[in-house]
Parts: C-alpha cells; structure tokens; sequence
C-alpha cells in the first residue's frame, strides 16, 4: 500500500506556478474586517479582497452577482457596495440571518432606533421582562447553557422582537453573534463543552459591545449607489427561483470537503434563531461535511456529485461570457489525497464552464478561519471558469 505523504495542496499542474501567479489574491497586509464584515463569526469564511477584486475585474455596474454557499454574505455584500445587485443561497438560517442584516441598507432613522436600543440596554437587561416562551424546547439545548444564560437571552431576544425591521434582523444578528461566547460551547470550531460559570452580566456585556461596534460601522456602509441584494435560504443544488442567463458573475468558496460541519457548530445559534426546523434544514442539506467524510471506508464520490449539481445550476443561471470565480481547498478522506480543485476543474468543463486561468494561495498562518490545530489548511485553489 502506498505511504500517503501529506500536503496542504494537490494538483496535477505545476504547484510552484500556481502558488507565484497567486500572491495577487493572497492580500495579506489587507484589512479583512472594515464596514460589517466582523458583524458575525463565521469559520471558514473568505476575505472581501477576493470577491471585491473579481467584481472590479468581470462585471459592471447593474449586473448580479451570485454566490451559491452564500455564507455570512461575504460577495453580495461587496457587489451590493460596488452597484452590482447580489444574490446569495444558503441552507443555514444563520448564515441567512447575518447576510440580511450585512446587506441591508440603513436609514438615519434605522441608525437612530439602534442608537435608541443601545441606550436602552446600556445599564443592563435587568428591567426586560422574563420570555420563558422564547427559550428553546430541545431536549439537549440545556446541556449546553448556564441556566441564568438561557433566562437572560430570552428576555433579551423579547426585547428585539419588538422592534421593526431591518433594525430587528440587524439587532437578532447580533444576538446570535454572541451565543457561543456565552454557552458552554468551546469555540466557533470546537464543538466540545467545556462547564463554566458564566454570568448575567457576561450576557449583558458581550451583546452591549457586539452591538455598539456593530453601530460603529454603520455609517461606512450607507453610501449612495447601494446594490440591492436578496439572500434566500435554500438548497444551492437546486435554485428555480434564479432566472437562466441572468448572472454575470458567481464568487463563491464551496464547503471544503471531510473539512466542518457548519450545522453543528452553529447549532445553539440555530435553535435560538428558527429551533428545530432551523438544524435539520442545514444538517439534511449541507455538503462535504466532515462527519460523513471521517466514517470508516467513506469515499468523496457524494461530494462531488452534490457539487457537480450546483455546477449544472451555475451554468444554466450564467450568461453567455459569464465568469465564475472558486476558492476552494484540498481533501483527506479515508486517509487518501482528493484532488478538489482538479476535479472540479473536470466537472466544470463537461458543465460547458472552461477554465480560464487559475491559481494556489497562500493563506495568512494568523488568520485563517479554521482552528490550525485540527486543520492542515494552509493553501486554497482559486479557479476562474467561464461559459463557452
């Protein structure tokens, strides 16, 4: 049996190409968090230089701009900033949640009522009234929360439901941003529980400083000239709702294959926000996760099916001339090299998208959104593809 030498990229091309014509997308003295980038935590997610660079280089004003594991709302957030309108799909309503309120555009009104809020709350969530109807009824949901902690979030959730869009979805954004910071949970991308003490005061203080750097960075965002953008939470194999040929350009960075499972890692947040339903939406629909890539014997054959019937959807929603624009990194599954970016490569090309030109980057060692630790992530494929 063949040794299985371990790499962070593999390719049939010449690496070393690849990586030198990649230092243009690497951006590693950029600044990745400006406007509302850092308004959600969202492993995995990849910087704005990337989409804001292809947007410059492959559409004009007016056109959409698409991306199909819409994620916290990255791309259509730099179309709908640059007069590009955006589109965005995604199974998980944390991911929707995020995006609609990223995307919004705010009014001064909008602006004042959030003001109005944080002033509201600045001493405390003592007065809000208590919203035992609020707290989720899943049999596990306590495993992970200090009692207090669950009584405080739905005081404080009953607080911004009272509010009107889109300064409830903005406020419910944040909200979810800090139920992992406040629950038992280990991290973003650990799914462990680790016991501790947290306190009302904790809950109080990790929302009023979300929520005022939140409030901050507002006003970068409310410029003239604003794309629209529509988020819809679906399943991105399937998007009968995107007219054919309508789509100048999609950026998007696919769910890396044996790599995270965004459902479990945002599972509190999920059940906080949409309950239930909310999880076994995101769980029954999500591709490449890595519970079902680690099982004994697996092999990456359903992966790629899944994403070869995404790719048939980009080609039909892309216009003729139309570009696609994929981060995406390298596998392991059962203890096997998977060659993504090439195979991708492969599909896209039987799907009528030709490959244009493509690249390897090399992510910053200080800012990548896995946990290094448990990840080997350390380059990216960037492939531009294009319809015949």
């Amino acid at each position: 049996m063949t040794t299985l030498i371990r790499k962070a990229i593999y390719t049939r091309e010449d690496e070393d190409a690849l990586v030198l014509g990649g230092e243009e997308w690497n951006f590693h003295e950029e600044e990745t968090k400006e406007h509302l980038h850092s308004l959600h935590p969202y492993p995995a997610k990849f910087i704005p230089q990337i989409p804001r660079r292809a947007i410059e280089l492959w559409t004009t004003p007016g056109d959409l701009v698409y991306d199909p594991f819409n994620g916290c709302g990255t791309t259509v957030f730099e179309a709908s900033l640059a007069g590009r309108r955006g589109v965005g799909t995604d199974n998980n309503a944390v991911a929707i949640l995020a995006s609609r309120a990223k995307t919004a555009i705010y009014s001064k009104a909008d602006l004042e009522a959030l003001n109005a809020f944080a002033g509201r709350t600045a001493g405390g969530l003592d007065f809000a009234p208590p919203r035992p109807d609020l707290i989720p009824t899943n049999k596990n949901f306590h495993y992970w929360f200090h009692p207090v902690t669950v009584e405080r979030l739905a005081a404080l959730k009953g607080l911004i439901l009272a509010e009107k869009d889109p300064v409830r979805t903005l406020l419910m954004a944040v909200f979810s941003s800090i139920i992992v910071r406040v629950s038992y949970q280990d991290s973003d991308t650990r799914y462990s529980r680790q016991l501790r003490e947290v306190t009302v005061d904790e809950v109080d203080s990790a929302f009023r400083s979300r929520l005022a750097d939140t409030i901050s960075r507002i006003p970068d965002a409310m410029i003239n000239g604003r794309g629209s953008v529509d988020v819809v939470q679906a399943d991105s194999r399937s998007v009968p709702f995107i007219s054919t040929g309508s789509v100048s350009l999609i950026v998007t960075s696919p769910p890396y294959l044996n790599a995270y499972d965004y459902h479990k890692y945002h599972r509190q947040r999920l059940h906080w926000i949409g309950g239930d339903e909310s999880v076994e939406f995101a769980r029954d629909r999500e591709i490449g996760s890595h519970d079902e890539f680690t099982r004994n014997n697996a092999t990456p054959d359903g992966y790629f099916e899944d994403m070869n019937a995404c790719f048939s959807e980009w080609a039909r929603v892309l216009k003729k001339g139309g570009r696609c624009l994929i981060v995406v990194g390298d596998a392991i599954v059962s203890k096997q090299p998977v060659y993504v970016g090439d195979r991708f490569i492969d599909l896209l090309s039987a799907q009528g998208l030709a490959e244009e030109k493509r690249w390897i980057r090399t992510l910053h060692s200080t800012k990548r959104a896995f946990n290094v630790k448990n990840s080997r992530i350390s380059h990216e494929h960037v492939l531009l593809v294009a319809k015949r």
